[in-house]
């Protein structure tokens, strides 16, 4: 029954967002794939990512719009779909990163903006690419 499957696919983010930047760790996510792409009524997923130590600015910017801090992460993952039934399995694979840099503003207001690539690999298709670009406005 497919209303009753689980979806996967996508990093997430919205072009302005409110929600945290990195959406990739959430089960759903699967970035690489199209949004809501792959299906199935059980899974397996796992996912094993490295932040590498946020990167801070000094002098980068004015008082009302600076540059904070900028904090590259690069993640991998793996996701099986329909364990039970070969006939509908999927086995797909993804690597990515994303960048997300802290923004100041008017001294009160947190950005947070996030760019982002990713490439999903499974056997017998095309490598799927997806790219994102977000803006974080609240904290």
């Amino acid at each position: 029954m497919p209303f009753a499957n689980f979806y996967f696919g996508g990093f997430g983010n919205n072009w302005v967002d409110y929600r945290d930047e990195k959406r990739y760790r959430e089960w759903y996510s699967f970035p690489g794939a199209e949004l809501n792409e792959i299906a199935g009524a059980n899974f397996f997923k796992s996912t094993a990512e490295w932040n590498l130590p946020p990167w801070r600015f000094q002098r980068v910017g004015t008082p009302g719009l600076y540059a904070a801090w900028l904090r590259p992460a690069i993640f991998v993952g793996g996701l099986a779909t329909n364990m039970s039934r070969p006939e509908l399995r999927h086995v797909i694979a993804d690597t990515g990163g994303q960048i997300d840099m802290r923004i100041g503003a008017l001294s009160v207001l947190e950005l947070t903006a996030s760019v982002g690539g990713a490439v999903a690999f499974e056997s017998g298709h095309a490598p799927r690419r997806e790219f994102m670009v977000s803006l974080k406005v609240l904290r």
